[in-house]
C-alpha cells in the first residue's frame, strides 16, 4: 500500500538543492514502494489461504454433521427448490445429485403433507410456522418444522425442514387416549361416584355418575372445588377426612350427608390416596356408592321380621293341623327336615324324625319312593329338585314303597323357601295321599286305555257325534286327518267345523238324514272334505247308528279313511294317459311333417345332380343346378337350425350379444330377407317406421330372426297378391311392431298353442306352405330373451292375422348408433394362408379342402386328434379348423395339448362343432373363435381375414 506524501514537502524552499534533495527522496521511496507493496500481498495471500482451510474445514464439519444427523432435514432456496439434505430424509423423500436445484413441489413424498408448501411460502414472507404431525407411508410419525435459512447478508434466503421421529411417542400417545377412553367408558358405566381430587381439594377426573347425582356438565365438574360441588355443609363433614386422606391415610365410612342440589343421602364413602413413584401424595380417589335405599330397608326388614315372628308362630298351628303331610327341609340339599303329624302318619314314621332320604338317617328309613315304575334317587325328589334348580314341582305323582310290601299313591308339590335377598335357603314340600282314588282309577283307565289303544293306532279317523251333528268323541286319528285338535273339536258340529265344502254339503245333508231318519243303520260314501287349514282331502265315511231301547238315536260313529293318494294317483293316472296320448299323436305328426320337410329339399337337389351326371352340361344348365343345390341346402341347414336353436333355449344354453340396436333398422334388414318371396307372390307390403332411430339393446342376428320369422309366416300364409302391413311405434319406455296381413287367419282354438313346439294350423295334406312348426316357438323364446312379449290376434279363418312384438327401450339414449358391418360375399381373404382341417369325416375334411383352395389358401387334412398333433410341426398352419367330436382324442384334449406347445402363439385355433360355444364350458378359452356346423363360406372368409 503506497504511504501518502506530505505536500508541504513540495513547499518548502526553491533552491535548486533543495529540489534535487527532494527528488532524491522521492526516488528512494519510490523504489522502496514495490517492495513493499509485495510484502502486503504476500500476507494478504497467506490470510486468504488461512480463510480457505478454515472454510474447508467449516465445509467438511457441515458435511460430517448432516452425514451423521439421523434427522430428516431439508435445505430449500428462496424458490423453495432443493439446496441440499441429510441422508437421512431417503426415507421419506429419494433424492440424488441431480435432484439439487428442483423444485419441492415437483417430487414424489413419501409422507402425507397437504400445507408443506403454504407453510413454507408463510415462512419465506417471515411468518412463524407450529410444528405439524405428520404420517409416513411406511406408517411413522414425524414432527416437521419450518425455519427460516438466514445469512448475515440476507436475514430470510430459504427454508429449512427438519423431521423429528416420534412413532413411538405417538403411538404411546394413541394408546394413552385408548386407555383413558377406555377407563372413561368402563367407570362411565358404573352406578359408583367415581372422581380424583388434586392436593388443592379441586377435582381433576369425575364419571357419569357425578354428574347425573347433581344434576351438572362435565365442565361444570372438572377443576372447580369440592366445597363449590358439594356444598359447605357437606364439605365440612367430610373435609377432615380428606385432609387424613392427603396426608397419605385410606379412608372408609358411611355417613348421611346433606349434598348440594342431591338432597340428604346416605353414603358408603372410600378415599384412596394417589401417590406418585417417590411416595409423594399429589391428591386421592373418591368412591362413593349410595346406600340410602339400603338402610331403609334394613329398618324396614326389622320392622317386618317382628311381624313375621307373630305370624310364624300362627303358621306353625297351621302347619301341626292340616290333614295334608307338609315337610320344611332347612338347607339347600334337604338334609334336615321337619314334618307335621299328617306327614308322619303317611310315612309311618315317629313325628320328630328326619324323613329325608339325603339326610344322615336315610339309610334307616324303611320306604322307597317310585316314579312312573321307576325307583327315584334323593336328588330326583321333589322336594329336593326345587331346592336345587329354585323352581316350584306341581302334581308331581309319586308312588312310596315300604319294607313289608304296602305301596301308597301320593300327590306332591314342592316350593323352594328363599331369604330376603331371593338366594334358595331350603324347600316346603306338601304330600297328599291318594291311593284309594287312584287304585279306583286306574282299574276304570286300564279299561278305557285298551280300547283307545285299538283305535289310536288305526290310521282311520274315529268320530261320535248326536243328532245334530256335535262332536261327542275325538280321536287322535281324526286330529292327524282334519287338523283339529280334540279340544277344539268336542262339541262343536261337523258343519261349525267346516269339514265339508259348499260343493259337498247337500250330499252331506242326505247322508246325516237318512242316518237319523232311520232309513239306513249304516252306509258307506266318498266324500271331498276340508282341513283345518283350508286344504281339501278326499275321505271315504264309514256311519254306523247306535240307538236305545226306544229307538231313539244316541250317538253315530263315523270312520273316515283318507284316500287322497289313491284319488290323486287315479287323477295323475288319466291326465298321464291323455298327455301321453296327445306327446304320441304329436312325435308321429313331428316325425311325418320332418321326413316330408327334409324330402322336399332333398328331392330337387337328387334331380340336380342327377341332371349333372347326364353331361352336356352348358354354362345355363351349370347355373340352374348351382342355384338348386344352393337353395335347397340353405333351406335344410335353416331346419337344421331351427331344431337347434329350439333345443339350446329349451337347455338354456343360448347366447346373446346383447348391444344397442336401432330397430327401425333391423326391421329393414329382416325386409330384406322376405323380399324375394314378398315378390314372387306379389303381396303389397306397406312399412310405417319412423325416421328416427328407436333404440333397444338385444342381439341383433337374433332379433332379426324374429322379425324373418314373423315376416316369413305373413307372406308364406297370405294368398298371392295379398296386403302386408309393418308398423314400428315407440309407446313411452317400448318399442311396438306390428306385423298384419289378410292373409289365411287362425282359429281361435289354434292360438293358445302355437308357441308350442311342432304346432301349427290346419293343413292340407299337400303342405304347400311347409316348415317343421318351430318358427313361433323360437319367436317367443328369442323375444322373452330379450325382455319383450308376443301376441298372436286373428277374427277367425279367412280373415287375417296380426302379431305383435314388445320390446323395451334402451335405459338411455345412445350417443350414436353403431352400423352393423355387412360381410361382401365377394371378399377374399388378401393373404395365403396355411390351413390344417381337422374332422373324423373325410367328405367333410375333403369339401372344406376344395372350398379353401378354391379361396388360394394351402390345405392340409387330418382325420384324428393323434394326426392332427403329428401334422402341426410339419405342417406349421396358420389356421387350425379343429373339430369337437374326434374318435381318438377329443377336440378339447387336442387343443389342450397344442397349448403346451411353443408354437401355439403362431396359429389361430377355431373349434367347429354341432353345440354351441357354451357347451364348451371353461374350455371354450382354448379356442381363438368357435364355429357352428354347418360351416358357411362367408364364415370361413370372416376367419380368414
Amino acid at each position: 500500500m503506497a504511504r501518502p506524501f506530505d505536500e508541504t514537502i513540495l513547499h518548502v524552499g526553491t533552491s535548486t538543492n533543495e529540489k534535487r534533495c527532494f527528488t532524491n527522496k522521492v526516488l528512494e521511496v519510490a523504489k522502496e514502494e514495490p517492495h513493499v507493496l509485495n510484502e502486503a500481498l504476500i500476507a494478504m495471500n497467506a490470510q486468504l489461504t488461512e480463510k480457505i482451510r478454515e472454510l474447508e474445514e467449516i465445509n467438511d464439519d457441515l458435511n460430517n454433521l448432516l452425514v451423521s444427523s439421523e434427522v430428516p432435514t431439508l435445505f430449500l432456496d428462496p424458490r423453495l427448490c432443493i439446496r441440499r439434505w441429510t441422508p437421512a430424509t431417503d426415507v421419506l423423500l429419494r433424492l440424488g445429485p441431480s435432484d439439487v436445484g428442483r423444485p419441492l413441489k415437483d417430487l414424489g413424498w413419501g409422507f402425507e403433507d397437504p400445507d408443506l408448501l403454504d407453510d413454507a411460502t408463510l415462512v419465506l414472507a417471515g411468518a412463524a410456522v407450529e410444528p405439524r404431525e405428520v404420517h409416513s407411508e411406511q406408517g411413522h410419525w414425524y414432527l416437521r418444522r419450518l425455519l427460516p435459512y438466514c445469512t448475515k447478508t440476507t436475514p430470510i434466503n430459504g427454508v429449512v425442514i427438519t423431521f423429528s421421529e416420534m412413532t413411538a411417542r405417538k403411538h404411546a400417545e394413541l394408546a394413552l387416549a385408548d386407555s383413558e377412553r377406555t377407563l372413561r367408558q368402563v367407570t362411565d358405566a358404573l352406578p359408583a361416584l367415581i372422581a380424583r381430587v388434586d392436593a388443592s381439594l379441586c377435582y381433576r377426573f369425575n364419571n357419569a355418575a357425578y354428574e347425573r347425582w347433581f344434576g351438572l356438565d362435565r365442565a361444570e365438574i372438572l377443576g372447580k372445588p369440592v366445597a363449590e360441588i358439594l356444598g359447605r355443609e357437606a364439605f365440612e363433614l367430610v373435609r377432615p377426612r380428606m385432609e387424613r386422606a392427603l396426608a397419605g391415610e385410606g379412608i372408609a365410612f358411611d355417613a348421611w350427608l346433606p349434598y348440594q342440589g342431591a338432597g340428604t343421602r346416605c353414603c358408603q364413602v372410600e378415599y384412596i390416596p394417589d401417590r406418585q413413584e417417590n411416595g409423594r401424595v399429589t391428591g386421592f380417589f373418591v368412591l362413593v356408592v349410595d346406600i340410602t335405599e339400603r338402610r331403609r330397608n334394613e329398618e324396614t326388614i326389622e320392622r317386618l321380621n317382628a311381624e313375621n315372628r307373630a305370624r310364624a308362630a300362627e303358621l306353625r298351628a297351621v302347619f301341626e293341623a292340616a290333614p295334608v303331610g307338609i315337610y320344611l327341609g332347612r338347607d339347600r340339599e334337604c338334609r334336615n327336615m321337619d314334618m307335621n303329624r299328617a306327614g308322619a302318619e303317611i310315612l309311618r314314621l315317629p313325628e320328630h324324625t328326619n324323613p329325608s332320604l339325603s339326610g344322615p338317617d336315610a339309610t334307616a328309613l324303611a320306604f322307597r319312593v317310585f316314579h312312573a315304575g321307576r325307583e327315584l334317587a334323593s336328588a330326583e325328589l321333589p322336594m329336593q329338585r326345587a331346592a336345587r334348580t329354585g323352581e316350584s314341582v306341581h302334581s308331581f305323582e309319586e308312588d312310596v314303597l315300604f319294607a313289608d310290601g304296602e305301596v301308597k299313591h301320593l300327590i306332591a308339590s314342592a316350593a323352594p323357601l328363599r331369604n330376603e335377598t331371593g338366594d334358595v335357603y331350603g324347600c316346603v314340600g306338601i304330600l297328599a295321599d291318594v291311593t284309594r282314588a287312584t287304585q279306583a282309577e286306574w282299574r276304570y283307565r286300564d279299561t278305557l286305555e285298551r280300547l283307545k289303544l285299538h283305535v289310536d293306532k288305526s290310521p282311520v279317523a274315529s268320530m261320535e257325534w248326536s243328532a245334530d251333528t256335535a262332536i261327542l268323541r275325538w280321536s287322535p286319528a281324526a286330529e292327524r286327518v282334519f287338523g283339529w285338535t280334540e279340544a277344539e273339536a268336542l262339541n262343536r258340529s261337523l258343519h261349525a267345523l267346516g269339514l265339508f265344502p259348499e260343493e259337498e254339503r247337500e250330499p252331506f245333508a242326505d247322508m246325516i238324514d237318512a242316518l237319523v231318519e232311520g232309513q239306513v243303520e249304516h252306509n258307506h260314501c266318498l266324500h271331498l272334505n276340508q282341513r283345518r287349514n283350508g286344504t281339501t282331502i278326499w275321505c271315504e265315511w264309514y256311519n254306523s247308528v247306535l240307538r236305545d231301547s226306544d229307538g231313539r238315536l244316541v250317538s253315530v260313529l263315523s270312520l273316515a279313511l283318507d284316500v287322497s293318494e289313491q284319488q290323486a294317483l287315479q287323477t295323475n293316472l288319466r291326465e298321464q294317459t291323455e298327455q301321453l296320448a296327445e306327446i304320441d299323436r304329436r312325435k308321429n305328426t313331428f316325425l311325418a311333417m320332418l321326413g316330408h320337410e327334409l324330402r322336399n329339399p332333398l328331392a330337387p337337389m337328387r334331380h340336380a345332380l342327377d341332371r349333372l351326371a347326364l353331361g352336356n352340361r352348358d354354362q345355363a344348365t351349370l347355373d340352374w343346378a348351382y342355384g338348386v343345390i344352393d337353395r335347397q341346402s340353405r333351406h335344410l341347414e335353416r331346419l337344421v337350425h331351427d331344431l337347434l336353436d329350439v333345443a339350446r333355449i329349451t337347455r338354456g344354453s343360448i347366447e346373446l350379444q346383447p348391444a344397442r340396436q336401432d330397430l327401425g333398422a333391423l326391421v329393414r334388414e329382416a325386409l330384406e330377407v322376405v323380399e324375394r318371396e314378398v315378390r314372387t307372390r306379389g303381396h303389397e307390403l306397406v312399412l310405417d317406421l319412423p325416421a328416427d332411430p328407436v333404440p333397444v339393446r338385444g342381439d341383433a342376428t337374433r332379433l332379426v330372426q324374429v322379425l324373418s320369422n314373423v315376416l316369413h309366416n305373413a307372406v308364406k300364409y297370405t294368398d298371392p297378391g295379398g296386403r302386408i302391413g309393418v308398423t314400428l311405434t315407440r309407446h313411452e319406455d317400448t318399442a311396438r311392431i306390428m306385423v298384419e296381413d289378410n292373409g289365411q287367419g287362425i282359429s281361435a282354438e289354434t292360438i293358445p298353442s302355437l308357441f308350442e313346439p311342432f304346432v301349427q294350423g290346419p293343413r292340407s295334406l299337400a303342405r304347400a306352405e311347409g316348415g317343421l312348426g318351430l318358427g313361433l316357438t323360437l319367436v317367443k323364446n328369442l323375444v322373452g330373451l330379450h325382455g319383450g312379449r308376443v301376441a298372436v290376434h286373428s277374427a277367425g279363418v279367412g280373415l287375417g292375422s296380426r302379431v305383435t312384438l314388445t320390446f323395451p327401450l334402451a335405459a338411455e339414449p345412445p350417443a350414436e348408433m353403431t352400423a352393423a358391418v355387412d360381410n361382401v360375399p365377394g371378399r377374399t381373404a388378401a393373404v395365403r394362408r396355411r390351413v390344417l382341417v381337422v374332422d373324423d369325416s373325410p367328405e367333410v375334411v375333403e369339401a372344406t379342402s376344395e372350398l379353401l383352395v378354391a379361396l388360394g389358401h394351402a390345405v392340409s387334412g387330418a382325420l384324428s386328434g393323434g394326426e392332427a398333433l403329428e401334422a402341426v410341426p410339419q405342417v406349421r398352419p396358420d389356421l387350425i379348423l379343429l373339430d369337437i367330436g374326434l374318435p381318438d382324442l377329443d377336440g378339447i384334449e387336442v387343443a389342450r395339448r397344442l397349448a403346451e406347445l411353443p408354437e401355439r402363439q403362431g396359429f389361430r385355433l377355431v373349434a367347429v362343432s354341432g353345440y354351441a360355444a357354451i357347451a364348451l364350458g371353461k374350455e371354450a378359452d382354448l379356442f381363438d373363435a368357435h364355429l357352428l356346423k354347418p360351416v358357411g363360406l362367408a364364415d370361413l372368409r370372416r376367419i380368414l381375414e
